[in-house]
C-alpha cells in the first residue's frame, strides 16, 4: 500500500497544505485539489491546538514527533512529522483505526473487570474487599502529628422489614437512597464503601476533630428521615471510631463495631462516637431524629 504523505507550509498565522499524494489525499477523505492551498483549519474546522502546535514546533525548530490523532469519521491516523526544509513540516501517515479500537476495546475490558472487581454492583461504591484495601492504605501514608482518621460504621434498622413488606426492590432502592446519601456526606477524597448487606462503612483519614464527626453523623441520620419519603421507613444506626493513623484497621473497626453494637443495643436511628486515643474520655453519644438539635 503506498505511504500517505502531506507537506504543510506554516506561516505566521496559518497553516496550508503544500503538497498531499495520492494516498495521502485518500487518507484524509478529499480528492488532491480539494487539499492543496487549503489551511488546515479550513478542512479540519475540528482540528485540536495540539495537533497545530506540533505541525509549527516541527516546520520551525525541525523537532520530530509521532503522534496519534482522531479524525471525523472516528478514524485513527499515525503521524510522524520531519522538516524537509525551514518553514515545512512533512506527515507520514498511517491509518491505525482497527488497532487503535481493539486498544480500546481491551481498555474498556480492563476498566470493566476492574470495576467489577472493585465495586458493589447494586450501590456503585467501593465493595468491602477494596474499601478495606484503601483505607489500610491511608493508614500506612505518613500525616502530619496530631492527625486523626475516623471509620464510621452505618446499618439501617430494621431493613428486613422493608424486604418483607414491599419487596426487594423497594429494598435496593432504599438501599441505592442510603448510598447516594452517603456520597452527598462525605468528601471525594474519603473512602466510602458497601460492607454487605444493608451495612456500610466510611474513613475519613483527616478528622481535625471528634464535633466533625458528629456532624457528618447528624447529617446523615436527619438525610436518612428525607429518604423515608421516597422509599420506606428506614432509619440509621452509626458507631464510629476515632484514633490515630498508628491503629490498625482491625482496631479501628472493632472500636466502631462496638460503639454501633451500644447503640443498636440501647436504642436506634441515633450515632456513638469512640475515642480510641483516650480510653478514659466517654463516647460521644447523638440523639435520635426526633431530638435533633435546630441547624
Amino acid at each position: 500500500m503506498p505511504v500517505a504523505f502531506v507537506v504543510f507550509r506554516v506561516l505566521p498565522s496559518d497553516i496550508v497544505y503544500a503538497y498531499v499524494n495520492e494516498a495521502g489525499a485518500c487518507i484524509e477523505g478529499f480528492r488532491r485539489e480539494e487539499l492543496v492551498g487549503k489551511s488546515m483549519p479550513q478542512v479540519f474546522p475540528a482540528v485540536d491546538a495540539a495537533t497545530m502546535e506540533a505541525v509549527r514546533m516541527t516546520a520551525e525548530q525541525g523537532v520530530k514527533q509521532y503522534f496519534t490523532r482522531c479524525i471525523p469519521g472516528s478514524r485513527y491516523l499515525s503521524i510522524q512529522t520531519y522538516q524537509p526544509r525551514p518553514g515545512f513540516c512533512a506527515c507520514v501517515l498511517h491509518d491505525v483505526t482497527d488497532t487503535a479500537r481493539q486498544d480500546n476495546l481491551r481498555k474498556e475490558e480492563h476498566q470493566r473487570l476492574e470495576l467489577q472487581a472493585t465495586r458493589d454492583p447494586l450501590t456503585g461504591l467501593y465493595n468491602v474487599r477494596e474499601g478495606r484495601v484503601l483505607v489500610e492504605r491511608q493508614l500506612a501514608e505518613p500525616r502530619w502529628k496530631g492527625t486523626r482518621g475516623a471509620l464510621f460504621m452505618f446499618d439501617l434498622d430494621d431493613f428486613k422489614l422493608v424486604n418483607d413488606r414491599f419487596g426487594h426492590d423497594r429494598g435496593d432502592a432504599v438501599l441505592k437512597g442510603f448510598a447516594r446519601v452517603l456520597e452527598r456526606s462525605f468528601r471525594c477524597s474519603d473512602i466510602v464503601f458497601r460492607a454487605g448487606g444493608d451495612e456500610f462503612s466510611a474513613f475519613v483519614p483527616d478528622i481535625p476533630c471528634a464535633c466533625v464527626a458528629e456532624r457528618i453523623c447528624a447529617d446523615v441520620v436527619a438525610s436518612v428521615e428525607i429518604l423515608k419519603e421516597k422509599c420506606a421507613d428506614v432509619s440509621v444506626s452509626i458507631g464510629v471510631a476515632v484514633g490515630r493513623p498508628t491503629h490498625s484497621y482491625e482496631s479501628f473497626y472493632r472500636a466502631a463495631d462496638q460503639a454501633l453494637y451500644g447503640i443498636k443495643r440501647t436504642g436506634k436511628s441515633a450515632y456513638r462516637i469512640a475515642d480510641m486515643d483516650d480510653v478514659r474520655a466517654e463516647d460521644v453519644q447523638g440523639p435520635t431524629p426526633t431530638t435533633l438539635p435546630a441547624a
